[in-house]
C-alpha cells in the first residue's frame, strides 16, 4: 500500500508574518502529526517566507510587480500557506531559511 502524504493549506493571515507565531504553528503541526517528515525550523521557516513575501510584495519596484513571474508567485502565496508532508524541494528550504533572516517591516 502507497503512502498518501498530508496535506494542510493555512489560509494567509497577519499571525503568519511574526516568527514566534510559526514557530508555536509549527509546534502544533508536528505535536498534532497534522505534518510529518519536516523539523520544526523547516515548517517555520517555510510559513513565514509565504507571509513575508505576501506582505513586502508592495516593497518591489512596479516593473517587477508586473513581470507575470513575480505576478504569478504573489497569487500562489495569497492563496494561504500549502504544506505537505516531507516539504518542498530543498532549494525551496533554502530560500525560505534566507528569507527568515531578512527584516521585517511594519505591515
Amino acid at each position: 500500500m502507497e503512502d498518501i502524504k498530508k496535506v494542510k493549506n493555512i489560509p494567509m493571515n497577519e499571525n503568519l508574518y511574526s516568527r514566534e507565531y510559526c514557530k508555536q504553528l509549527a509546534h502544533e503541526l508536528t505535536d498534532g502529526n497534522i505534518i510529518t517528515g519536516m523539523t520544526l525550523g523547516q515548517l517555520s521557516c517555510e510559513i513565514f517566507a509565504h507571509a513575508y513575501v505576501y506582505y513586502n510584495f508592495h516593497l518591489l519596484p512596479r516593473f517587477m510587480q508586473n513581470m507575470k513571474a513575480f505576478k504569478s508567485f504573489y497569487h500562489s502565496v495569497s492563496d494561504g500557506v500549502d504544506l505537505e508532508d516531507c516539504g518542498d524541494k530543498w532549494y525551496r528550504r533554502l530560500a525560505y531559511r534566507f528569507i527568515w533572516i531578512l527584516p521585517t517591516f511594519k505591515i
